[in-house]
């Protein structure tokens, strides 16, 4: 035996939040936060919305600036060549910032939500997966960093065959960046941000508005990158996303840091004392409307859509294929099925936003398309939440504004409302628990907050038919709950049909009465729930 003694390496300050304070909706600095992250730690921040989570990784990463306080960046020195330090090279060159509730600014100029669906009248900058995803692009235009790097690395070609296969996302490379599901808008938005090999990458709720398979597949790539030298930051809502090589957890609430440390120390502390998981539903139970849903008469009883022998295909991909559909007054949907199958294709044919409604055969109200019904009649009829949505609704409109124009079904308000109109959008607000923020802009909520005004935005106008696409995208357990409640009382009680969309099976309501599931475009199984369908079904 050696008499020499293992030489064991004290961990360096990596980042460190020294007091920082930062603006709240009202102007004021936020109370301060002290925080450190050492060299062999991975962290977590945890809390409920509104608890300031993106707001802290966004300042870490250059995103908003400080009120009061510093951040210091200690891996430019401990790692960096001197030279690079020399030139000044600012800290934020090697952060990503993956957030997946911004549009992500890929070069064209993509203004509204229709784009997906319009080929031939989108943006002439528009590019292909695999264009986007190439050395010129990732290191010329970068979404995620304030100072844009100068220099790539060497050997991207077979960084990006690794991160590819990683992901999973080869059949992507020839999609057009703009027909591609939110799911798949995901996969590209971290392949990019892991093409520059960032020292930091902070992934903000990045499991949201992933289908099952998917969500353990990150969970298990996640882990993979914590074994190298990249430091992850992971913003969720609960305990129940971290994955196993999270070391540590920061844990917010809206009046600051309640708890920091090891992870075991912190999960430990949260069961002892009994408190409920912020990222898991708490089911208060709304009673919100109080009416019976009426019987439907026999000669009411007809179809709110009718598909038949559906096909929808670009540049010779098909995406959807021989769909056959009929959702009748009275009847609450679940739209199943992974990123990708063809669910909000689907939907764009119902909500007038698809020119491939007039090459199909398809009934809307009791209209065929194409019959000289305008796309207003049809949108008056309709209450929309959905991913699309919610990324191009202009932020710095007031939320009340937000709520009204669900009236019009527009994006923004331009028109007047009554004052009856008036009152029933601050009563929305009220009951979704949003008052507060009524004239507060858009944008100067949270994501989760920010979803919560556009349920209200879609129920504003008590819709014929409700279509609810990921609605919980973004949403804590207690919101979550909130949102599936006032469905199930909807759904029980009003005249009005839903068609819901989720990856979650707990984030299902239970009042579901059909379900419909894509696979690849085309139907995978179809059912009526009775009540005491196995769950199976839906996701097995």
């Amino acid at each position: 035996m050696s008499g020499t003694a293992s030489v064991v390496r004290k961990p360096k300050p990596f980042i460190s939040v020294e007091d920082v304070s930062l603006r709240t909706r009202d102007g004021r600095p936020s109370k301060p936060i002290r925080w450190e992250i050492l060299s062999d730690q991975q962290w977590a921040i945890i809390g409920p919305n509104g608890s300031g989570k993106s707001s802290l990784v966004r300042a870490i990463g250059g995103q908003v600036r400080v009120a009061a306080g510093r951040i210091s960046y200690h891996f430019l020195r401990n790692g960096a060549s001197p030279d690079l330090w020399e030139r000044g090279a600012s800290p934020h060159d090697h952060i990503a910032y993956v957030a997946f509730d911004q549009r992500p600014a890929w070069g064209y100029d993509s203004a509204y939500h229709q784009a997906r669906w319009n080929r031939g009248v989108v943006s002439q900058g528009a590019c292909s997966v695999s264009e986007l995803l190439s050395e010129r692009r990732v290191w010329q235009i970068n979404p995620y960093l304030v100072v844009e790097a100068q220099h790539a690395a060497p050997g991207f070609a077979a960084k990006r065959e690794e991160i590819l296969a990683l992901l999973g996302m080869e059949a992507l490379l020839t999609r057009d960046i703009q027909q591609i599901s939110d799911g798949e808008r995901r996969k590209v938005q971290l392949a990019r941000a892991l093409l520059r090999s960032p020292k930091l990458l902070i992934l903000d709720n990045p499991f949201t508005g992933l289908d099952a398979d998917f969500r353990a597949r990150l969970r298990h790539i996640i882990g993979r990158l914590m074994e190298d030298e990249m430091r992850i930051l992971l913003v969720t809502h609960g305990r129940d996303e971290l994955p196993s090589g999270i070391t540590h957890i920061l844990r917010l609430e809206p009046g600051g840091i309640v708890a920091q440390g090891p992870k075991e120390e912190i999960l430990d502390d949260f069961s002892a004392r009994g408190e409920v998981d912020p990222g898991q539903p708490r089911a208060p139970g709304l009673p919100w409307v109080e009416k019976q849903r009426p019987e439907i008469r026999a000669e009411e009883d007809r179809a709110l859509v009718h598909m038949d022998n559906v096909n929808v295909s670009y540049d010779g991909v098909q995406i959807l294929q021989g769909i056959n559909w009929t959702v009748r007054r009275g009847e609450n949907w679940a739209l199943l099925g992974p990123n990708g199958a063809g669910k909000t294709t689907l939907l764009s044919l119902i909500l007038g936003d698809n020119p491939h409604a007039y090459a199909n055969d398809i009934t809307l109200f009791g209209k065929r398309r194409g019959s000289g019904e305008s796309i207003w009649d049809i949108k008056q009829q309709i209450g929309w939440v959905a991913p699309e949505l919610h990324l191009y609704y202009p932020k710095h409109v007031p939320c009340f504004d937000v709520v009204c124009s669900g009236f019009f079904a527009s994006i923004g308000r331009y028109h007047r409302c009554s004052l009856q109109q008036r009152e029933t959008a601050r009563s929305w607000l009220q009951r979704l628990g949003m008052a507060q923020y009524l004239d507060v802009p858009f944008g100067g909520i949270s994501e989760g907050e920010q979803r919560l005004i556009l349920i209200a935005r879609a129920l504003v106008k008590h819709p014929t038919l409700l279509i609810l696409d990921e609605p919980c995208q973004g949403l804590d357990g207690g919101n979550c709950d909130r949102v599936l409640r006032m469905v199930e009382a909807i759904g029980n009680h009003a005249d009005t049909g839903v068609i819901y969309v989720t990856h979650h099976q707990d984030a299902l309501p239970r009042n579901i009465s059909h379900v419909l599931k894509l696979d690849g475009g085309r139907v995978a199984g179809r059912m009526k729930v009775d009540g005491s369908e196995e769950r199976r079904f839906f996701y097995g």
